[in-house]
């Protein structure tokens, strides 16, 4: 299935900033699973962009703009050709767990270990013991039933959260946003021995498809790394196992490592946020896609007045 994606942001300042210095992961990726056959990525006012490419595949770009400016636009667009997955099975061995704990000296073991956002608190444990979530049974129909049960039990509530909110306020109140229940989902399959990572990108919407996640947002996922498979792609959020929709703009150990928007502004401005994204099936356009009305998101962070301050936005 080939997409077309056009993804805006737009950072307004109530005062005149001096200068802004941003870094954006906003290319799909190209891998095994994808092909991004078009990207170009727009900044106004206009400015010099630099690339490059970090450890795990992902395409960053970063710019400065070092002028006076009352407003930021940055739009990203993109054509991407995503393949159907191989066919997975339906369990696999019990004994795989034993590959799993074998796996602490490999280069894997960054996404066995805690990290910002996905960690082993109280109210985590508490949670995997309220559901029993064990080894009991294999690694594969294990990560089905995270799945399955984040999706029953986390209410998918836009607004519900801020960008930066740990996984013990979305299991206290017991909703969240995709950015969320991904976190939720790496942490439990982490404290059980599955390699898990996040990923950042977008996800395909058609009617009959009964997602409960935003159209108009960027997407968040969970890809887990099980024995004789590799890496397999699921999204909590709308408990299915991730396929041609499902469009990987970057992966990281979690959202702290592959925020679409990074950057900072210098002056003493408060900021206000509008994004817009549209995903439309590129090989049945016959004219040019209607773009999406921007909008202000659920959560804009509150800025200060210190020198060089921060800015990025919640995924949905």
């Amino acid at each position: 299935m080939k997409h077309h994606i056009v993804h805006d942001t737009v950072f307004h300042y109530d005062s005149s900033v001096t200068e802004s210095i941003m870094e954006v992961r906003l290319r799909p990726r190209d891998d095994e699973q994808q092909r991004c056959q078009q990207f170009n990525l727009s900044i106004t006012p206009k400015t010099v962009v630099h690339e490059f490419i970090d450890s795990l595949g992902n395409h960053i770009h970063h710019f400065d703009v070092p002028a006076p400016h009352q407003s930021l636009l940055v739009r990203a667009e993109s054509v991407v050709e995503v393949w159907v997955p191989n066919p997975r099975p339906a369990a696999l061995p019990k004994d795989s767990w034993h590959a799993l704990d074998a796996l602490r000296t490999t280069p894997l073991l960054d996404m066995l270990l805690p990290s910002t956002y996905a960690v082993a608190s109280p109210h985590l444990l508490a949670f995997m013991q309220e559901y029993a979530f064990t080894r009991e049974f294999d690694p594969l129909t294990a990560i089905d039933r995270i799945s399955h049960t984040l999706y029953e039990t986390i209410a998918y509530t836009p607004q519900s959260t801020s960008v930066d909110s740990p996984i013990e306020v979305v299991l206290e109140q017991r909703q969240g946003v995709c950015q969320d229940i991904a976190h939720v989902m790496i942490a439990v399959c982490r404290q059980l021995g599955i390699p898990a990572r996040y990923v950042s990108g977008y996800l395909f919407h058609r009617r009959d498809d009964n997602d409960r996640s935003q159209a108009d947002a960027t997407h968040a996922w969970v890809e887990v790394w099980v024995p004789t498979i590799g890496w397999l792609g699921i999204d909590p959020t709308n408990n299915i196992w991730t396929g041609e929709r499902h469009i990987r703009m970057a992966i990281g150990r979690d959202y702290a490592d592959v925020p679409p928007t990074r950057g900072v502004y210098r002056g003493s401005a408060s900021e206000r946020l509008e994004v817009a994204v549209t995903v439309n099936d590129a090989d049945g356009m016959n004219r040019a896609p209607t773009p999406a009305r921007l909008t202000w998101p659920s959560v804009v962070r509150q800025q200060t007045t210190s020198a060089m301050q921060q800015q990025q936005q919640q995924q949905q």
